[in-house]
């Protein structure tokens, strides 16, 4: 492992930590009795709890020459992963019905359904990367790095509103820049200590388009009418 990463399980700690925040108040804070939540949001909880676990122990098994298991762990997301996504599929079919039935306007409920198309896409596009680069590992790690960072956006946004008070345009805006520019100083990073931060850079583009996009896709014709279109499904 590279020595500038040997302790890179503490950066999935505090993104974990980021992330338990945002959502304390509608998820984590609710235990034991978790009112109102649905069997759906416990499996998504689970899930992604258990991506983070392992985002933290593949770095240690790798700094302490544990490659066996850290192999047999990789394999098993590919069962996880999958599964990662189908949650996010239900959370966002679980989302939309409730918005059909509290009688939103169309439009903005298609509107509604940008946001968890494009963390499937995110986290999806970087995972393939990582995998891809299993035998370059410090391709691998980065972009693992950077499905992390896929996630945070989720968490931040329920912490910018929930905790900090910020409206919600201010929430969403934040919850894109944090992820980006922490990619931008890892990109940074990477140039200081000569390293190559190309799957960073590859891993900025695929954030900043999907978030950038926000501000003009989900009203758009053409989003309407592919959203229209796959809600049919639901």
């Amino acid at each position: 492992m590279e020595s500038g990463y040997k302790n890179v399980s503490l950066l999935f700690i505090v993104i974990f930590g980021i992330v338990f925040l945002g959502f304390f108040k509608t998820y984590f804070g609710l235990f034991p009795s978790f009112n109102n939540v649905t069997l759906i949001q416990h499996i998504h909880g689970l899930m992604f709890t258990t991506w983070f676990v392992l985002l933290f122990v593949q770095p240690l098994l790798i700094r302490y020459g544990k490659y066996k298991a850290h192999r047999i762990i990789g394999r098993f997301t590919y069962l996880l992963v999958p599964c990662i996504l189908i949650s996010i599929h239900f959370i966002a079919r679980e989302a939309y019905l409730n918005a059909v039935a509290a009688h939103k306007p169309q439009p903005a409920i298609l509107a509604g359904m940008y946001f968890p198309t494009y963390q499937i896409f995110d986290f999806f596009v970087l995972y393939v990367l990582a995998v891809a680069n299993k035998h370059r590992t410090p391709y691998h790690m980065r972009y693992m790095i950077a499905t992390s960072l896929a996630i945070l956006g989720a968490g931040l946004r329920r912490a910018f509103a929930h905790v900090f008070g910020m409206s919600g345009a201010e929430a969403v805006l934040y919850g894109f820049l944090v992820p980006d520019l922490i990619l931008a100083g890892l990109i940074v990073y990477d140039k200081v200590k000569g390293q190559n931060s190309r799957a960073y850079v590859i891993a900025l583009i695929v954030l900043a388009i999907s978030h950038y996009s926000y501000y003009f896709l989900p009203e758009s014709a053409l989003w309407q009418s592919v959203a229209a279109y796959f809600v049919r499904f639901f």
